[in-house]
């Protein structure tokens, strides 16, 4: 799958692991990662809802239209569909609880 970052600080979060950890802690930083290679794995979208750990699954309300992937505790990957079912946009990393 093409996986598209929204913000170049996203980006080097996956590229540089200690950004990432310093970013969220070691325990979010490192699954953050995990959880990206995960995306760059799988064929297509529909394959991530095949995936338990993942736990993907649309939002309602105000997030509409964007796609939580599962973290850690209270942590979450936000992501939306890009232009294909083989493209995602990585929004954010958010606290569910938090925001």
């Amino acid at each position: 799958m093409d996986v598209i970052f929204r913000t170049n600080q996203l980006a080097r979060c996956y590229e540089e692991s200690e950004r990432a950890i310093q970013e969220w802690g070691p325990v979010v930083g490192r699954r953050y990662i995990d959880r990206i290679n995960q995306l760059y794995q799988i064929e297509d979208l529909r394959e991530a809802y095949n995936i338990a750990s993942l736990r993907l699954h649309g939002l309602r309300g105000s997030r509409t239209g964007q796609l939580s992937i599962y973290l850690t505790g209270r942590w979450r990957l936000i992501v939306v569909r890009g232009d294909t079912q083989r493209s995602v946009i990585v929004e954010e990393v958010s606290n569910h609880y938090d925001d």
